[in-house]
């Protein structure tokens, strides 16, 4: 049983224009307060995905979002529906890849790993209603299910499969108020895909551009890493340019996979040091082919991907004393230690665990 906890809030969804404003709002509501940042990003993708096949193939519909608890735990409840022309068959709907013009297509399948529960009921040329919650991420783990068989719900992992703690942090250089650097971290098949991105130059073209790229990789999310870059080239040709980076961590196979072009960098502290390598070039201007490099992973190992706006320079001692900190706090004193003023900077942070 659910109980709500608040009220809850409207979005209308009649345009693009629409979804937009609920995606930015979203994350910022009371019930999320406690999600931290990379769980509100998870949030709004949902808002995000919801939305964009509610306006694709109903025309029109609403979200509501909502706190709720069972007693043991506290959360997020996102209802979508519609008058559109339903799914036909739910569980073949949920393969990954499926698309229809007449069903949510891929995205219900995305949907589904982005949260705790998911729960879908259609009828055929009467419309769609879709239950989605996610449990606050301080409640444990093990609690949360999801309601269609067969699909493992966001976080569930077996014994020998890793578990990852993820923190992210951007900031504009000074005196800029947006960042022309942008951090992503999107459930996909079997892991987590990583990107990060550094557009040319600082100030809002490469915000625009950063955030252009960004929303490139959440449509086109794989773990196809060169496929990915290749995509991101193509949207980002005719533009001022970006350094961008993809990271996939298979969390079953306990194995990183990264491919970048031009100046982010990624390593791996723990029980093998490792830094990975970016081909030189500019997505838009000049496109290397993508190398793709693998790595094992381990339980306690502490990956670090940020833009050239994190110097390299921090002590051993340092790097040491990170393993102490949650992946969160390593990320924002990364760039608090490490961030160059003259230079927007970012990072993504991901923490290993068995």
């Amino acid at each position: 049983m659910h109980a709500a906890l608040g009220k809850p809030v409207c979005f209308r969804l009649q345009s693009s224009l629409d979804l937009r404003v609920a995606v930015l709002e979203v994350p910022r509501l009371p019930c999320l307060a406690r999600f931290n940042k990379v769980d509100q990003t998870l949030v709004a993708t949902v808002v995000a995905e919801l939305g964009s096949n509610i306006l694709k193939y109903a025309g029109a519909g609403q979200l509501r979002v909502q706190g709720v608890h069972d007693g043991l735990r506290s959360g997020v409840e996102l209802v979508a529906e519609d008058h559109g022309p339903g799914i036909a068959d739910i569980p073949k709907a949920m393969q990954e890849h499926y698309s229809s013009s007449g069903s949510l297509g891929m995205g219900l399948s995305g949907v589904q790993r982005m949260v705790s529960e998911l729960d879908v009921v259609s009828t055929p040329g009467r419309g769609t209603r879709i239950v989605a919650r996610k449990w606050d991420p301080s409640y444990p783990r093990t609690a949360d299910r999801a309601s269609i068989a067969g699909v493992p719900a966001l976080g569930e992992s077996t014994s020998n499969q890793l578990r990852l703690e993820i923190g992210t942090a951007n900031r504009p250089c000074y005196p800029e108020h947006v960042s022309g650097d942008s951090t992503l971290v999107l459930p996909v098949a079997g892991g987590m895909l990583l990107a990060c991105i550094d557009a040319s130059g600082h100030g809002k073209a490469a915000h625009l551009l950063a955030q252009r790229l960004t929303e490139g990789v959440r449509a086109a999310a794989s773990p196809d890493l060169a496929r990915l870059l290749r995509t991101l080239h193509t949207l980002a040709v005719g533009s001022i340019g970006a350094a961008v980076s993809l990271a996939f961590v298979d969390t079953a196979g306990a194995e990183l996979r990264f491919a970048g072009i031009g100046n982010i960098r990624i390593r791996c502290l723990g029980q093998t040091p490792w830094t990975g390598i970016a081909r030189d070039g500019v997505l838009g201007e000049r496109f290397p082919s993508p190398d793709v490099q693998r790595f094992e992973l381990h339980a306690e190992d502490l990956v670090l991907m940020y833009s050239d706006g994190v110097r390299q320079s921090l002590s051993s001692q340092a790097m040491a004393r990170l393993h102490l900190s949650s992946a969160q706090q390593i990320a924002d004193n990364l760039l608090r230690q490490a961030g160059r003023s003259t230079d927007d900077a970012s990072c993504i942070v991901v923490k290993c665990r068995r």
